[in-house]
């Protein structure tokens, strides 16, 4: 079962070991060059002490029709003032002139297994030297978190039941990562990592 792991964060992985899982599975969540900054929320561990992950997938026009909530994924969303709204965000309409701004898509079944020194903390603090695209992102970041900090326990049920179902029956469901195959990547990179430490201790 799935615990979180201390305080809720979110996390950058690397690209490397986010091509090295694509490999096994084209259902994870990878391109070349445009994913280094996407975060995913975690981390949860496992009964076998496995690190998960799950990724923020960026709002699109599909998502209007989505429900908030379904076994699979939570759409991470605000109330808003229609007027707020920019060319490119995403919404729909709510009550009087206000709106359901979504933010982004949280999607468990694409939920990864990761090791330590493939990922790094985001940083989500504002800072005096940002520059405004980076406040802009910072802003969207600590909303996207403020969601899942109040949904983090449904979050984490749904994942336990995804990821209990396909353990136990060996079927993975359409659309969703095979977590088997991922976990063998994350066992093989968590042996090169401690080989690299070693390495790297017994110079001294």
């Amino acid at each position: 079962m799935f615990t979180l792991e201390g305080k809720l964060i979110f996390v950058n992985i690397d690209q490397n070991y986010l091509q090295k899982l694509h490999e096994v599975c084209s259902e994870v969540y990878y391109r070349p060059s445009g994913y280094e900054n996407k975060p995913y929320i975690g981390i949860m561990i496992n009964k076998d002490n496995r690190k998960y992950v799950i990724p923020l997938s960026s709002a699109k026009e599909k998502h209007k029709t989505w429900k908030n909530v379904d076994k699979e994924c939570f759409l991470v969303y605000e109330m808003a003032k229609r007027a707020s709204m920019g060319k490119n965000d995403i919404w729909v309409s709510a009550e009087n002139d206000n709106v359901k701004h979504i933010l982004s898509i949280l999607d468990i079944k694409k939920m990864i297994p990761i090791v330590d020194g493939v990922y790094s903390k985001v940083d989500m603090n504002p800072s005096d030297g940002d520059t405004d695209d980076v406040k802009k992102y910072k802003d969207l970041l600590n909303k996207e978190y403020s969601f899942c900090l109040k949904m983090i326990d449904e979050v984490i049920r749904r994942a336990n039941k995804l990821y209990d179902k396909q353990m136990l029956t060996g079927k993975v469901a359409k659309f969703c990562c095979d977590f088997k195959k991922l976990e063998k990547v994350a066992e093989k990179s968590a042996e090169y990592n401690g080989e690299i430490l070693s390495a790297r201790q017994n110079r001294f």
